[in-house]
């Protein structure tokens, strides 16, 4: 197939070069291990391009043992009590995974990560899937540009400035791989 202009200048706006984005994650850890263990497991899936960094000023509570005296089910690692800014994260001191192993598995859930690798971190965190399918398509493009120009909380705003524009098309430029 012979490439039209318009197919040319597509292709172009995708492979242009973006600043390097960020993504915070909004947790509060108890005691100073468990601080520790959750800075260690963002580190492991940050990368030059897309750091991930914790904001421990809001979010789910995480701690180590439950917090109103209920038993834990010696089966279980982790279990998740209340809902939205009461929710609490609390991890079984006696558990059948390891501390660290826990925390990255209920973590992975949290932000919605089919694995804890630096990849699967980039593709779910750096927005540009727009649709949720798991990989960063044409589709995806064809929503970020329905949004092109236009202001508000929209599909496609990767940047968080409430605008689609070419600041967003140049972050998806350097996630999408054709």
């Amino acid at each position: 197939m012979k490439p039209t202009p318009q197919r040319l200048l597509l292709i172009g706006a995708l492979l242009m070069a973006s600043s390097a984005s960020a993504v915070t994650i909004k947790l509060r850890p108890q005691g100073a291990e468990l601080t520790r263990l959750v800075q260690e497991a963002l580190t492991a899936i940050s990368t030059k391009d897309l750091p991930v960094t914790l904001d421990s000023s809001s979010g789910p509570l995480l701690s180590i043992g439950s917090a109103n005296g209920v038993a834990f089910n010696p089966d279980v690692s982790a279990r998740v009590v209340g809902t939205g800014p009461e929710q609490r994260i609390e991890f079984n001191p006696r558990g059948p995974q390891p501390l660290a192993e826990a925390l990255r598995a209920e973590l992975a859930r949290f932000v919605g990560l089919k694995a804890w690798t630096p990849e699967a971190a980039k593709l779910r965190l750096s927005g540009a899937d727009l649709n949720g399918d798991g990989t960063i398509d044409l589709t995806d493009f064809a929503l970020m540009m329905n949004n092109y120009g236009k202001t508000g909380s929209l599909p496609g705003d990767l940047n968080g400035d409430s605008r689609v524009d070419d600041l967003d098309l140049r972050l998806f430029g350097s996630q999408y791989k054709p």
